[in-house]
């Protein structure tokens, strides 16, 4: 049967529907305070930045299309049912109530509203009850108004960042500066490891992760076009992920740059860039570098560009979130589920926005390795003949592995207990790449040649 050719204007549609999707509070605020500490390192680090959060959501697309899952709880189940289970939920929770929702609610508050109403609990509180209350109205009330605010959203957000862009080539407000190590952590070294460092960042968009669930809508478009048959559908997710993956790089890319020749605007203290007194997060550097390029008024722009942008997407995840819970346990409605992860995600917003993004990070070191360990399974599943024991071994040991960077993480963050010292030895000086939390990279390896091994006995 011959295959079908799509019009350009059908990867064009898809691929900026997959770039709306991916495209939300972390997209920007990660590769600006990336770009501020890495200074000259700043292509270094973004380079290696793009590696996890551009190249992995791709993989991610491409994997799931390949796979011909119907949503990512099928797709982990290769390794167990049980398995499929914890993964989706940790992922959901992650990408929904825990980090990304409230994340939306604390980057639009960052860049709009704490510039100009200041930062006391009053206006926090305030802009809660309406950013909250607005996502969970939309969330249990499904309409038109969020098509529409994705339909012009992403082109004046995307016109607007150009303008920023260009301003920053014009009048950029100082040259790239010297490169900073933000905390004494491996994901925060700049100067020491900035290629580590970005990518370890690049988690921090949690991208990836969403990849697995953003697959599933972009499979269902390619149907829609008319891609019937596998080859079909995966040509056209490629074609469409090319288009998605080249904006995010180009808007990264750019916006790390405006961080690196931005250390101008703001005081160095104690090691930490900080305005006012109060270390500084990634909305702080846009917003006031689109001040010094654009004025108040653009800067206003901006901010109500962002807050719409983030307004979607904190509505698009307490709706998937609820979705896939009420799944899971039909019992507790819809709206039930929507109105427990709003209350959670309101919560966690009053923590403010760095707090967010430190308490993510031991998260991200277990969820991360497993989920780049399942792309690539299933993106080479053909090669083993799709042996559970291969699935089992990898993902097995991969999870042992994230687990004590997770662990080890949370207790230097918390100081709340300490690894033990043969066992922190272990994992940052016997296992390579241990000392640059990667060492799940050996672990995978190592599972992935047992379950090989394995197969073959088996057999």
């Amino acid at each position: 049967m011959k295959t079908k050719q799509f019009d350009t204007k059908v990867y064009t549609v898809i691929g900026f529907m997959l770039f709306a999707l991916f495209f939300g509070a972390a997209n920007l605020i990660y590769p600006a305070l990336l770009g501020i500490y890495s200074g000259k390192n700043v292509w270094v680090s973004i380079l290696a930045f793009c590696l996890t959060g551009v190249t992995l959501p791709f993989l991610g697309v491409i994997a799931t299309a390949w796979s011909g899952a119907k949503n990512m709880e099928e797709l982990a189940s290769r390794v167990s049912k049980p398995y499929a289970i914890f993964f989706s939920v940790a992922l959901y929770l992650s990408i929904g109530p825990f980090f990304a929702i409230p994340r939306t609610g604390a980057t639009s508050y960052s860049m709009g509203v704490e510039p100009i109403f200041g930062s006391s609990l009053v206006v926090k509180v305030i802009y809660a009850l309406i950013f909250f209350g607005l996502s969970y109205w939309m969330a249990i009330k499904p309409s038109k108004m969020t098509e529409r605010i994705g339909k012009y959203l992403t082109p004046t957000l995307l016109i607007t960042i150009a303008v920023v862009i260009i301003m920053s080539f014009i009048n950029p407000s100082g040259s790239l500066g010297a490169a900073h190590n933000a905390s004494s952590s491996v994901n925060d070294a700049f100067k020491d490891l900035p290629f580590i460092a970005g990518l370890i960042q690049g988690y921090g968009t949690m991208d990836a992760l969403a990849s697995l669930a953003f697959a599933v809508l972009v499979i269902d478009a390619a149907k829609q076009y008319g891609a019937t048959s596998e080859k079909e559908i995966s040509g056209l997710t490629i074609k469409s992920g090319l288009v998605a993956i080249s904006l995010l790089a180009l808007i990264y890319i750019f916006v790390a740059r405006i961080g690196a020749t931005s250390q101008g605007l703001f005081d160095f203290s104690n090691g930490q860039f900080v305005q006012n007194g109060m270390p500084i997060d990634g909305g702080h550097v846009l917003s006031q570098a689109s001040r010094l390029y654009l004025g108040t008024i653009g800067q206003n722009i901006l901010s109500i560009i962002v807050f719409l942008a983030c307004l979607t997407t904190s509505t698009g995840l307490i709706t998937a979130c609820a979705e896939y819970f009420h799944g899971l346990i039909p019992k507790i409605s819809h709206v039930m589920w929507a109105s427990i992860f709003t209350c959670i995600a309101t919560t966690f917003y009053f923590g403010g926005l760095s707090e967010i993004i430190k308490w993510s990070v031991p998260v991200l070191y277990l969820l991360y390795p497993l989920t780049i360990t399942l792309i690539f399974l299933v993106l080479g599943d053909k090669y083993f003949h799709s042996h559970r024991s291969v699935y089992v071994f990898t993902i097995g040991l991969t999870f042992f592995a994230g687990l004590y960077d997770a662990i080890s993480t949370f207790a230097t963050m918390t100081g709340f207990f300490t690894i033990p010292s043969a066992l922190s030895n272990f994992f940052t000086k016997v296992v390579p790449l241990g000392q640059y939390s990667l060492g799940w990279v050996t672990f995978a390896l190592i599972g992935l040649i047992l379950g090989l091994v394995f197969s073959k006995v088996k057999k």
